[in-house]
């Protein structure tokens, strides 16, 4: 776990053995005193095209056609440095609790 302690919040990264520069998909969670846990999902454009590409030759989501997921953050550069920019504008804006999931614990 990946972890950036920025005072106001907490973020949280599984890296999966990407370095945390280049990571470009990766689970995590914001957590923000008072307020609780946040799931997110973090993908790079380029991610997201690599994966549905993926399914396009295995069938899954109609082969490709589509793509779901209830707390993504889209992100344009991968790495933790990508993600923590998005992060810090989400809890600033209060947008966190809309775009992301609570999660418990």
């Amino acid at each position: 776990m990946y972890l950036v302690d920025e005072g106001t919040f907490r973020l949280e990264v599984e890296l999966g053995g990407d370095l945390p520069e280049s990571v470009s998909n990766a689970d995590g969670w914001i957590v923000i005193p008072g307020r609780g846990r946040w799931s997110a999902t973090f993908l790079t454009l380029a991610e997201l095209n690599l994966l549905m590409d993926r399914w396009h030759q295995t069938g899954e989501y109609l082969s490709g056609a589509y793509f779901t997921c209830p707390d993504l953050i889209l992100l344009r550069e991968a790495g933790v440095s990508a993600m923590l920019f998005a992060v810090r504008d989400l809890v600033s804006t209060g947008a966190y609790e809309t775009a992301l999931l609570r999660a418990e614990g």
